[in-house]
């Protein structure tokens, strides 16, 4: 067993000698120097030994096992003029990080995209489309673990002779989201030996179970982390009301009390577009995220966030309904109180028959089964994580405040708690009866303090954000479920116009992607314009940027510089014309 630190090593990618066209694709993503769970595991799986690695995302866990396959396959196919077979499968629990993974290795692939192939199976396109490309036997395959059965079961794929590598990534997630037996059954296809990789965030008795079935002899990789992750990563929480959320995160946005990208949780895809139009009524710009829209879109919306493009993401984080509940004797009530919930949430969720049959047939709710955003996606620069609706497990807390504080850069996370007292009958904000956010968040507080973490108690000053409270009301009023369900019809129309372009148009002209935007309001005609510029006698007493306390109150006049009064005054020798006269000589 490997214990690694934190701390990056002297070595370079230099010293692992890798094929030229790899390693000048290595410079050219500027990787100087491994990260720990690099150094170690890239010389192990050249050597062909087995690999069991837990580390958080973004500790550069898709290199560590994608450069040894590329490498490997470039070395065999350099030595020898064999033809094509399929020599890697790489497993992921959602379609997100297929998109990710594949992306990843098509880079390292950029000076040998000729020789070496890769195809990510986990996207839309249907399994009868699949199989011309699976018919050219590529290098290395991309999957989920339900669509790669399905080739598997149907002899679309064969891997009983040519499989050299089988890598799990986000093992822990791929058992908690149900795959467990499909991974048993694509295991019976396989060859008898072959070279394996468990990547994980976490060792559970379930992972213990999946590597005595999978790895032979490993090589246990763990990275310790959790002292640098309490240094660089400030958790906050605010006990508060519904209304009180919507207030905070007014606030926190509109006066840029969090400087950087912004990363904002809800628990349904209602919540995700209240939100959305809540803060349009603002004319705060804001991208949604969830299972709803097509995985190209999605997958762009998450490149764009990235690039910076956009500040505010709001993400619907929808995988804890699938396993991610807390395994704790306590949680049996209270996950029967959640599985309630959440068919409840299903029901109020349904859209209309005409959108719902463009995305997926005989569905009665349009989901995407592989959606997953609060784990594995590789948010990069996040400046702060905001739980606006509280998860329901301690695992899922976890795994959401992981998207910021990553690659040695700081971060904060800020949680919203309505506790028993605290909740509200109010219509506009209600969110239903089952409200477990005390509960979570004792779990949540002995599970941080465990790890040496604090959870502190961010308080905001009534009296200096009572002044925005009638301005959110108003702006509450006006995002009704009417206007919530036009909104997420109108979404995934625009979505899914925007995923064909995506598919088609911008494979030939990857630059005009940067033009294509995901943040334009939804509801236009309802965004109360005066609601845009704060006045001065309500700016409360809160330490602002300097670019924000230096802003010039905005005159707005009542009429405009063009219709001044003296404007249509007549000339004095200009006599009155009849019109009638004028009419008879035409």
């Amino acid at each position: 067993k490997y214990s690694l630190s934190r701390l990056m090593t002297e070595q370079t990618f230099a010293s692992f000698d890798f094929d030229p066209r790899l390693a000048r694709a290595i410079a050219q993503l500027n990787f100087t120097r491994p990260t720990p769970i690099q150094a170690q595991g890239i010389p192990l799986a050249l050597a062909g030994k087995d690999i069991l690695a837990r580390a958080r995302t973004g500790s550069g866990k898709t290199a560590t096992y994608a450069l040894p396959i590329v490498q490997k396959i470039l070395t065999a196919k350099q030595d020898l003029e064999t033809e094509s077979v399929t020599k890697a499968l790489i497993l992921v629990p959602t379609r997100e990080l297929a998109e990710q993974v594949t992306n990843h290795i098509n880079k390292l692939l950029v000076y040998a995209n000729q020789l070496v192939k890769v195809v990510n199976l986990a996207g839309q396109m249907s399994v009868q489309l699949q199989r011309p490309l699976l018919a050219e036997k590529p290098d290395i395959i991309v999957s989920t673990p339900s669509r790669a059965l399905t080739h598997l079961e149907a002899n679309n794929l064969v891997l009983k002779d040519s499989l050299e590598n089988l890598i799990i990534d986000e093992a822990d997630l791929v058992l908690s989201f149900g795959y467990e037996e499909d991974v048993r059954k694509i295991l019976t296809h396989l060859p008898k030996i072959y070279q394996s990789f468990l990547m994980s965030a976490t060792f559970t008795k379930e992972i213990e179970q999946l590597t005595a079935l999978v790895l032979r002899k490993p090589a246990i990789l763990a990275l310790d982390d959790s002292k640098e992750e309490n240094d660089l990563l400030s958790q906050y929480v605010v006990k508060c009301t519904e209304f009180e959320k919507f207030l905070f995160t007014f606030v926190i946005i509109k006066l840029r009390l969090i400087k950087g990208k912004i990363l904002l949780f809800v628990n349904d895809i209602d919540r995700c577009y209240k939100l959305k139009l809540f803060l349009e009524q603002f004319s705060i710009k804001s991208c949604v995220l969830n299972s709803e829209l097509p995985l190209n879109s999605r997958y762009h919306i998450v490149e764009e966030f990235n690039r910076g493009i956009y500040d505010y993401l709001i993400a619907t984080d929808e995988s804890e309904l699938k396993g991610e509940q807390d395994s704790d004797d306590e949680q049996e009530d209270e996950e029967k109180e959640d599985d309630e919930a959440s068919s409840d949430d299903e029901k109020k969720n349904g859209l209309s028959k005409h959108v719902l049959a463009k995305t997926k047939k005989g569905s009665k709710v349009q989901k995407d089964k592989e959606y997953g955003v609060s784990r594995g996606v590789d948010f990069q620069g996040v400046a702060a994580v905001i739980n606006f609706d509280f998860p329901s497990s301690s695992k899922a807390y976890t795994h959401r405040i992981g998207r910021t504080a990553r690659g040695g850069q700081r971060g904060m996370s800020l949680s919203f708690v309505v506790t028993k007292d605290l909740v509200e009958e109010r219509k506009e904000v209600a969110r239903g009866k089952n409200i477990t956010d005390e509960a979570v968040y004792n779990r949540v507080q002995k599970q941080q303090e465990a790890k040496g973490a604090e959870l502190k108690p961010y308080s905001f000053e009534k009296k200096n954000v009572a002044g925005f409270k009638y301005r959110v009301e108003g702006a509450l009023k006006a995002v009704n479920k009417v206007a919530i369900k036009e909104a997420r019809i109108k979404e995934i129309k625009r979505e899914i116009m925007n995923s064909e372009k995506l598919k088609a148009h911008f494979e030939d002209k990857p630059k005009d992607l940067e033009f294509l935007r995901h943040d334009h309001a939804l509801q236009p005609a309802r965004v109360q314009d005066h609601l845009k510029h704060i006045p001065s006698y309500l700016m409360p007493r809160i330490a602002v940027p300097t670019a924000m306390a230096n802003t010039e109150p905005i005159d707005v006049p009542f009429q405009s510089q063009k219709r001044k009064r003296g404007s249509f005054k007549k000339g004095p020798n200009k006599k009155r014309k009849d019109p009638l006269k004028v009419i008879r000589r035409r």
